[in-house]
């Protein structure tokens, strides 16, 4: 959303706050899953999301848009589709497209995966590259997934969830996000009650993005950025619960308001 651009969240931590997602699992099975995010308390945002899941491939679509005060300033509506599939070595997305309405503008994302590396990218409008770019290297597509996958991390347990390099593409910005254990605590909200393992999260932009850019450089050396992970039934896949981002103006923060099995 651009009221979240704005605020020095890049369209990386976009995607996450407005766009998490249950983890899939390896049977039939649908989940519900709807966020809120704040910030000094206020609701700017709400997101919704169902997530299918039929022997081993995830579709996930869904709708998010601003909400409370900030829809007085940034009247912003999307929908979002995701598929891929899950396996015992992880989450493999295959496509991913976000389309979205802010004010008189439309704008559109789509992403083709093919063995785990982009294939294609589509924008619309396409990305006004400000100097200095940081352009795209042949190799920073490789090995990547969107925001929504990138963060249904297959683990044996909550503690290993952290400990690890997320490599994130979301049609504009590459970046990583290095995770750090930071404890276990108590989670819950509708359809859901249990631990949740928070993990301390190091943002490095890697490309496509305008160098030196005041919001890129505060994400990258100020922000405090935290993420908490739970896993719906035996999946062994731990999707977010809560995160939490500092920017510029505040902390953004994002909460399940539900996260739930339905069949």
């Amino acid at each position: 959303m651009d009221f979240l651009r704005r605020s020095g969240a890049t369209a990386i931590f976009c995607g996450l706050a407005l766009a998490l997602a249950g983890g899939p699992a390896f049977a039939l099975e649908t989940y519900k899953t709807e966020y809120g995010v704040s910030i000094f308390g206020l609701n700017i945002a709400r997101s919704g999301f169902e997530t299918k899941v039929n022997g081993g491939s995830y579709d996930l679509s869904g709708t998010l848009s601003s909400s409370g005060l900030a829809r007085i300033f940034d009247q912003t509506d999307g929908t979002i589709r995701v598929s891929g599939s899950a396996s015992s070595t992880g989450v493999w997305p295959a496509s991913y497209e976000v389309k979205y309405k802010n004010g008189k503008k439309n704008k559109r994302t789509l992403i083709d995966f093919s063995g785990g590396s982009v294939s294609a990218v589509q924008n619309t409008p396409p990305i006004k590259k400000r100097k200095p770019w940081v352009e795209a290297g042949p190799n920073d597509l490789k090995s990547v997934a969107d925001p929504l996958s990138g963060l249904m991390i297959q683990a044996g347990d909550p503690k290993s969830v952290c400990g690890r390099t997320v490599h994130i593409f979301d049609g504009q910005t590459r970046a990583d996000l290095q995770l750090s254990f930071a404890g276990i605590k108590p989670f819950a909200t509708k359809g859901f009650k249990g631990n949740a393992v928070t993990c301390s999260v190091k943002f490095l932009p890697i490309s496509g993005y305008q160098k030196g850019k005041k919001a890129i450089e505060y994400l990258k050396n100020k922000s405090k950025v935290s993420i908490s992970f739970a896993s719906l039934g035996n999946s062994g896949i731990y999707a977010p619960v809560a995160a939490s981002i500092g920017t510029q103006i505040g902390t953004v923060s994002v909460f399940a308001t539900r996260f739930e099995k339905i069949n």
